[in-house]
């Protein structure tokens, strides 16, 4: 498993947020549930590669009740095919997803992108 792939930690960063399990500039790192369940976060983003909206939130709630996430921090699904994955234009909606997610007083909710599981 990956710690963290999409959202890169360059558009978390980019957000205004920090990210946990991965570096800005460097490649993912493989972890396991145990440590992805015991890191010290304030939310968690669920941005399965190549899966829409309804499918990450799918996987999301079945991951957070697996146990797999931290207890007790907000769980977010985000749409990752159509703007986490692929280089283009649609990463600037990504990041404006997340920096909603983080932000939510000054950056418009995205729906479209991202749902609070």
């Amino acid at each position: 498993m990956d710690a963290i792939d999409r959202p890169s930690p360059d558009m978390v960063a980019a957000a205004g947020a920090t990210s946990t399990l991965g570096e800005a500039g460097q490649r993912s790192q493989a972890t396991t549930w145990e440590a992805v369940a015991g890191s010290r976060v304030d939310l968690v983003v669920v941005a399965p590669c190549g899966y829409d909206l309804p499918a990450a939130v799918d996987i999301a709630s079945r991951v957070r009740q697996a146990g797999h996430l931290p207890a007790g921090v907000p769980v977010w699904a985000v749409d990752a095919d159509a703007a986490f994955v692929r280089p283009g234009p649609r990463l600037l909606d990504g990041v404006e997803a997340l920096a909603a997610i983080v932000h939510p007083d000054v950056v418009a909710a995205r729906p479209d992108l991202a749902t609070r599981i």
